[in-house]
Order: C-alpha cells, then structure tokens, then sequence
C-alpha cells in the first residue's frame, strides 16, 4: 500500500473528510476501469463506479485497513453491487417472462389474478410490501430487511400477518 494512501487512510478514520474525499478521487478511474472490463458496458461501469463510491463513504466504517488494501475493499464492493445487480434483472427477466408467457397463451388467469389483487389492495402497507418482495419478486428476508428498513424479524412477522390476513381474505384460512 502507498504511503500516501496509508497517510490518508488513517485521516479518514480519524474523522476527515477531505481525506477520504481524496482517497476515493485518487482511486475513482482505477475502479471504473476494472468495472469497465467487468460489465463491458462503459455506462454501466459508470454506474457502478458511483454506487459503489457512494457505498464506501457509507461503509468506511467497517473498513479496516489491516485485512486487505484500499482498492481491495472498493473492488469488492464493487463486484458485490454488480453480482447484486446481475441476481435482480435475472429475477426480473424471470418474472416478466413468466407474465408475457401466460399472456400469450391466454390463460385464465384474469379472474384469479383480480381476485388475489383485490385480497392485496385490502392489506395494510407494511404487509402488502413484503408479501409482494417474497413471493412475486423472490426477495430473501434480509433484502426485504433492507428495502423496508426494518429488521428480519420484522419483516417475517408482517409476512406471516399479511399472508395470514390473505388466507382469511381469500377463503383459505383455517381458523
């Protein structure tokens, strides 16, 4: 590692600014184009790159310089938002997939679908969100924790009511 770098590092930690600014300015166009060559895609480096400087102002707190080098941490932040990236436009190419399929054949889904719409419409937010997170869209408990701001245990309690509360509304609870 730089000395500079070590220099700065350790000015961050301490509190200043203006040295992390200078850290991730001097390390800004290294990471954008490692992620060049990671996405092939400029604009979606471009992207990238600013996300993840943006998650190292957020994380600098969890950064310790005795496990791995500056530009070791920001790469690795980097590629978990691209990997995180990939994972959701595969879930979303999987769900419009499936809602384009069952369009062009034409199933009888209409009735059925306005049906469980209206069961929806009936649920509070905080319950209709992560019912909607889980099972449409495939979201973990801990990315629902994250979208919703609240904790795990939170968000499997109000998946538990709001898909208790659909039960009931569709006809299907036992009680």
């Amino acid at each position: 590692m730089k000395e500079r770098d070590l220099e700065r590092i350790q000015q961050a930690i301490a509190g200043n600014d203006e040295a992390l600014a200078m850290l991730l300015q001097e390390h800004y166009q290294f990471l954008f184009l490692y992620l060049v060559k990671l996405t092939l895609y400029p604009s979606e480096a471009e992207d990238l790159t600013q996300d993840t400087i943006v998650r190292c102002i957020e994380r600098f707190d969890q950064y310790n310089p005795k496990k791995a080098a500056f530009t070791t941490w920001m790469i690795q932040i980097g590629t978990n938002l691209w990997l995180d990236r990939k994972r959701k436009k595969k879930r979303e190419k999987t769900y419009l997939n499936k809602q384009q399929l069952s369009w062009k054949l034409g199933q009888k889904k209409s009735d059925e679908s306005l049906v469980i719409t209206e069961a929806l419409k009936k649920l509070k937010d905080t319950h209709r969100i992560p019912v909607i997170l889980k099972h449409y869209y495939g979201y973990s408990y801990e990315e629902i924790a994250v979208i919703c701001r609240v904790p795990i245990g939170t968000v499997k309690s109000r998946l538990n009511n709001g898909l208790r509360k659909l039960r009931e509304e569709l006809g299907d609870g036992t009680e």
